[in-house]
């Protein structure tokens, strides 16, 4: 068979498209990136190669009416058709988003965990829509599924796709065409390919972007089309920790072995994805300290109008609150610690729940999570307690050496607690025993950060360390200046080479900003060619976590100004000064930046200008990290009261 590319200074092809480069090359066609001269754009363009046999060419001109049949903005569309020397080809949309396993593997972040469910639930319904015009696609693989601009995927090569009656000649002569590492088990078998075939193909996609890895790997496609047949899948929590357990029953219900287990349909499956989608905000989003575990300080459920928000209740609890305390909820119960040595969770409208009991002060923010809540007290001790009814019971007691002051990081099936001593402990989420511990450099007073399976926590001699979260083991560590904040992490897309960047964002005591570059190969790395991407003097001391909006990360200075700066390159975009003092970290929910002073003045500032959008005036000081959760504003007082604004 003649393979041999088109020159890319031919004619243009039709008299229209000029070859801008070849793109990408399967077994009956080239695709290319081309010209349209016409009408001025550039779209990709697929070409049969030379001589193809007869059955090739039929099944290329079979993937071309397929695609001109089925209207629907998940699947790739035909712009249009024509013939070069005996070849045909046809045009269609340039992706540039790249494969869906992009996405992956996935942070248990909002903004990641969010492009995810959303590109699933997209492709989910695509499907639905070939299913219903009577196809079944056969070979949905990450190229099969490619992400345009804004990050949604088109389902595309449909050169196996079969109609009916295809299919049952195909099932007759035991013909078994696909790419074995998303095959299904009974298309591995070449009986009973139908709509059911492509959701576990889907399934295992999805599988392969979450995780990193497909669900079967093997030395051979014999090896791997024996495991879809007869083994099961690894559970996803078990290669990526940080996929949600709502999620990981949606991956692994479509990677059911019996056709009658997975979902029935497309449409049955992007329901699935939205009721993980409303799980996964309602018990993780707002229950950890800053937001998730990329330490973001965004909480995606706050109030729809700050400008509106008005005194809602206010419930005096036991002992001060002070830093670096935090506010943090899930589903109807909010849980603030306090010095007296207590843990209150207080339902939404204001009753107290609880009153868990600790052997020292409690000013470590808790932290939610299976079930449970877990906090830590200036006693060195970690203890998880159960929110089953009717009472919360203490399930374990985990002993540091020193004051932990940092909140706890759920980690898949261990937590990550920083004490003030330096030590980082990781320790079993079910018993409480220590899995591995590791020194920093000097105390510790911020929460760990989990990303790309690193965790990383900085001291107050300056040292940044990196360490493996599976093993405990230091993978990088870089000096900078005293840090008292817990940092935060943005995410800036992918490299030339397609690794996956993030910026590290930390404020140091002494007042300078730092953003240190970051990407995903394996464990997280720092770059060594631009380790430092910038840093930014606030000339004020810095207690306050800095928090990421949009492309901005907002940073506090004790003195009371709040700063956004572009993510990217540090530049100013915008200063608000508060009348006093700000140790408490902002927040932003909605596009808005909540901030707290020590002289009572709580305010929502626009995240793009810093406008005043809402302002109040309490005759008490704030110094723990308010929640933007459910709609309302919660705010502990000094004085140990819990206020709600709605």
């Amino acid at each position: 068979m003649e393979t041999a590319s088109l020159p890319l200074d031919t004619a243009p092809l039709g008299g229209r498209y000029t070859l801008l480069a070849r793109i990408g090359e399967g077994g009956s066609a080239e695709v290319y990136r081309v010209h349209d001269t016409l009408l001025d754009r550039d779209v990709a363009l697929k070409i049969a190669h030379g001589h193809m046999p007869q059955a090739d060419r039929q099944r290329f001109l079979r993937e071309i009416r397929t695609l001109a049949r089925l209207s629907h903005p998940g699947v790739v569309a035909v712009y249009d058709i024509g013939e070069q020397n005996g070849r045909v080809y046809f045009t269609m949309p340039l992706l540039s988003g790249g494969p869906i396993s992009l996405l992956g593997p996935l942070e248990d972040d909002p903004a990641s965990l969010g492009h995810f469910l959303t590109a699933a639930s997209f492709a989910a319904r695509a499907l639905h829509h070939v299913h219903a015009a009577g196809l079944v696609h056969r070979d949905l693989t990450p190229g099969n599924i490619l992400l345009d601009a804004h990050g949604l995927p088109r389902i595309m090569d449909f050169g196996l796709v079969a109609l009916s009656e295809y299919s049952r000649h195909l099932t007759r002569s035991g013909v078994t065409l696909g790419t074995p590492q998303y095959m299904a088990p009974e298309q591995a078998r070449g009986v009973g390919v139908g709509p059911w075939s492509d959701l576990y193909a889907l399934g295992a996609v999805l599988y392969r972007a979450a995780c990193g890895s497909p669900p079967f790997v093997g030395d051979s496609d014999q090896s791997i089309l024996f495991q879809h047949v007869y083994e099961e899948p690894t559970d996803p929590r078990e290669l990526n920790p940080a996929i949600p357990d709502a999620l990981a029953t949606v991956l692994l219900g479509l990677l059911a072995k019996r056709r009658e287990d997975r979902p029935a349909t497309g449409e049955a499956l992007a329901a699935q994805i939205a009721l993980a989608r409303r799980d996964i905000w309602a018990r993780q989003a707002s229950g950890q300290y800053r937001g998730g575990r990329t330490r973001s300080g965004e909480h995606p459920d706050g109030p729809l109008n700050p400008a509106a928000l008005q005194l809602a209740w206010a419930l005096p609890l036991s002992g001060e609150i002070t830093w670096p305390s935090a506010v943090v909820g899930q589903g109807p119960l909010v849980a603030v610690g306090t010095r007296k040595g207590e843990l209150h969770l207080v339902g939404a409208s204001g009753e107290t729940r609880e009153q868990l009991p600790a052997g020292d002060e409690v000013t470590a923010p808790a932290t939610f999570g299976a079930g449970s809540v877990l906090y830590g007290s200036w006693d060195g001790h970690l203890r998880r307690a159960s929110l089953s009814a009717p009472s919360s019971t203490v399930l374990w007691s985990h002993k540091t050496r020193a004051e932990i002051t940092g909140a706890p990081t759920v980690w898949g099936d261990r937590i990550l607690v920083s004490s003030r001593d330096g030590h980082l402990h990781a320790v079993s989420l079910k018993s409480g025993e220590l899995v591995w511990a590791y020194r920093a450099s000097g105390p510790v007073a911020v929460s760990p950060l989990v990303w790309a399976g690193t965790a990383i926590v900085a001291d107050e001699e300056g040292w940044v360390h990196a360490v493996d979260a599976v093993t405990g083991t230091l993978l990088w560590k870089v000096q900078l200046q005293t840090v008292h904040a817990t940092p935060a992490l943005a995410p800036l897309g992918r490299d030339a080479d397609g690794r996956e960047e993030a910026a590290l964002l930390l404020a140091t005591w002494p007042g300078e900003v730092h953003a240190l570059h970051l990407y995903r190969q394996g464990r997280a790395q720092l770059n060594s060619q631009e380790p430092l991407l910038w840093t930014y003097d606030l000339e004020d001391e810095i207690w306050a976590a800095p928090a990421i909006c949009g492309q901005n990360v907002v940073v506090a200075g004790w003195g009371g100004q709040v700063r956004a700066l572009t993510v990217r390159g540090g530049d100013d975009v915008w200063m608000h000064r508060l009348d006093g003092r700000v140790t408490a970290s902002p927040v932003v929910s909605g596009g808005h930046v909540y901030v707290a002073s020590e002289s009572g003045e709580l305010l929502a500032l626009a995240g793009d200008s810093g406008e005043v959008r809402w302002r109040q005036r309490e005759a008490v000081g704030v110094q723990a990290t308010p929640l933007a959760a459910g709609g309302a504003l919660y705010v502990a007082f000094m004085d140990g009261t819990l206020r709600a604004y709605r």
